[in-house]
């Protein structure tokens, strides 16, 4: 008797169930970087953006008109002055800033809070392409989830999508161009590759220095035959000059293979080179329009310092050693399950040779000129947030980690630091680290070996323990502005008069160096009528927020597994007939 053959189960559930997944991880991911963001403009960079954005809605020009930020801006056209910052972090900050500004009082202090969350929406981004990347890498949904929350609250992804610097926008559109330039190379697809593109420029026109990183992450789209994979390396280890050495004469026999015959090295090298590179130069052009449309010149983007101030270039051997070695801004310390994704590579290139080319290629080429940088630390801030860009890359390798010998509680170990980590980035105001020490604004220049001598991981662990401390008697007000009632202003120095050798003490005369940095927690301590939201209704919102992804995330994983299920049994079905 011939056994009856179900019918499986129709792919498209399968197909839905990864979309409710990845919907699932957004909301969840967008719920927890919401209730542990600031809350506030958590640094003077993010008060001019909020600036430009707020001016170019009321006054339809991107101008600086804030005294107390004055010397952010630059002078340019019809005598007004411009922020130097690129114009992305501003504009798509500006919905966030609108609608505040339809609930907002005079202090504008419901669209600077708002504002303050826009980079939190990209890093939740960052969680669900990662998730799709992850399937696209051959991972089962479950995995797949379990490696994307890893690298959302594991590493410094989660505090640098809670604050209002924009390095967590520059990840998202890293990742972004690389998922769609990997799944423009399965699809030989022109247009995803100029989407990839598009992407890469939009990262040029937050800063110029992308343009060094877009031919690294446009490997992406080339599609690399086995024949070119040289995964066999001498006694199991990876040698990196080797690999170097072997990827470039790869590239360089593709480059021959496309201008010899059609073929898939052509495809690739046109996804390269046409697609991806074309679309790249909207960037520059868009750059040079608003160079254009504050200063009259497209080649003007006044980002030359005015004086007096430091050489922008210091010394690249504390450079290197800061971003990777020092105990105050190695990027091991800040996010550890980096270590995981250094181990995963060699087995990422076996896998998926374009993604670990381009992963190491484009840090390799941000280290080196980060290094070169004299504030190669980004300060004033946690940990070393130019490497942010590359963190989802490497994150990409940390599933293939299980395919080295390092054992599973290992991994586990190292996770759990890396989240540890992150919880004690989000407790304390980051700013009260440099006061406490009296440091001057430029101390970066002053002694390029800084961070091997101080850091502020280590510092964090008593600040931590400082919060079960009753406030200072001195800390009458919540924020060092002028307007004592402004809780959402960034933070503002000692004034003139105060020498910086004095701002352990001038600081103890604000409650926000004291406080939990979260907003839920701060904001508790300010009294209702002077709080830019209605906390209890936000709060409740934001946990309904995270139910709800939950609920979604439970579902496709749920109709992934029935699928996986039906389709072994229409396979065991096939078999036995």
């Amino acid at each position: 008797m011939t056994p009856q053959i179900s019918d499986p189960l129709p792919v498209t559930a399968a197909h839905k169930g990864k979309w409710w997944i990845a919907a699932g991880i957004f909301l969840v991911t967008l719920a927890v970087y919401f209730l542990s963001s600031a809350g506030r403009i958590d640094i003077i960079d993010g008060q001019a953006r909020y600036e430009v954005a707020y001016r170019w809605i009321v006054e339809g020009r991107p101008v600086l008109r804030d005294p107390w930020i004055g010397f952010m801006g630059r002078p340019g056209r019809h005598g007004l002055r411009y922020s130097s910052y690129g114009a992305p972090a501003s504009v798509f900050a500006m919905p966030l800033v609108r609608v505040g500004l339809m609930h907002d009082g005079p202090a504008h202090e419901t669209s600077r809070f708002l504002f303050s969350l826009t980079s939190a929406i990209f890093g939740a981004g960052i969680a669900f392409i990662l998730f799709l990347f992850y399937l696209d890498l051959g991972l089962p949904s479950s995995h797949a989830l379990a490696w994307t929350l890893v690298s959302t609250f594991a590493t410094l992804l989660w505090p640098a999508s809670t604050s209002t610097f924009d390095n967590a926008q520059h990840a998202f559109f890293v990742i972004l161009a690389a998922y769609l330039g990997v799944v423009a190379a399965r699809r030989n697809s022109k247009i995803l590759a100029f989407a990839a593109g598009l992407a890469g420029a939009v990262l040029i026109a937050y800063q110029e220095y992308f343009l060094l990183l877009i031919p690294a992450i446009a490997l992406c789209t080339v599609q690399w035959s086995v024949s070119q994979q040289r995964v066999d390396v001498p006694n199991g280890s990876f040698r990196i000059f080797s690999a170097i050495r072997d990827d470039l004469k790869d590239l360089m026999s593709l480059v021959r293979a496309a201008l010899s015959e059609p073929g898939n090295a052509r495809r690739s090298l046109t996804r390269f080179l046409i697609c991806f590179g074309t679309a790249t130069v909207i960037g520059v052009l868009l750059c040079m329009a608003y160079n254009h449309l504050r200063f009259g010149s497209i080649w003007q983007d006044g980002k030359k310092p005015l004086t007096p101030f430091p050489p922008l270039f210091g010394n690249p051997i504390s450079g290197l050693g800061t971003l990777l070695l020092s105990p105050g801004k190695s990027i091991f310390l800040y996010s550890p399950p980096i270590i995981l994704g250094i181990l995963g590579l060699r087995y990422l290139r076996s896998a998926r040779h374009e993604i670990a080319v381009a992963t190491a290629a484009a840090s390799a080429i941000l280290v080196a000129f980060i290094s070169f940088i004299a504030f190669a630390g980004g300060d004033w801030c946690w940990g070393p947030r130019y490497l942010v860009s590359v963190l989802p890359l490497w994150s990409l390798a940390f599933p293939f980690v299980l395919g080295h010998k390092l054992k599973r509680e290992s991994v586990v170990a190292i996770v759990a630091v890396g989240v540890l980590v992150q919880v004690l980035a989000l407790s304390v105001e980051n700013q009260r680290f440099f006061f406490e020490r009296g440091l001057r604004d430029f101390f970066w220049a002053e002694d390029p070996w800084f961070y091997f001598k101080h850091s502020a991981l280590f510092a964090r662990i008593g600040e931590v323990l400082s919060l079960s401390h009753p406030l200072p008697a001195t800390a009458r007000f919540f924020n060092s502005v002028p307007k004592p009632d402004w809780t959402t202003y960034s933070i503002l120095g000692p004034p003139p008069n105060v020498p910086r050798a004095l701002a352990p003490q001038w600081m103890q005369f604000f409650k926000i160096y004291y406080l939990p940095r979260p907003w839920p927690l701060w904001m508790s301590w300010v009294k209702p009528a002077l709080r830019p939201i209605n906390l209890q209704a936000w709060v409740t919102a934001l946990f309904s927020l995270a139910a709800l992804g939950s609920g979604f995330i439970y579902h496709g994983i749920r109709s992934r597994e029935t699928q996986d299920v039906r389709q072994y049994k229409f396979e065991q079905e096939t078999e036995c007939r």
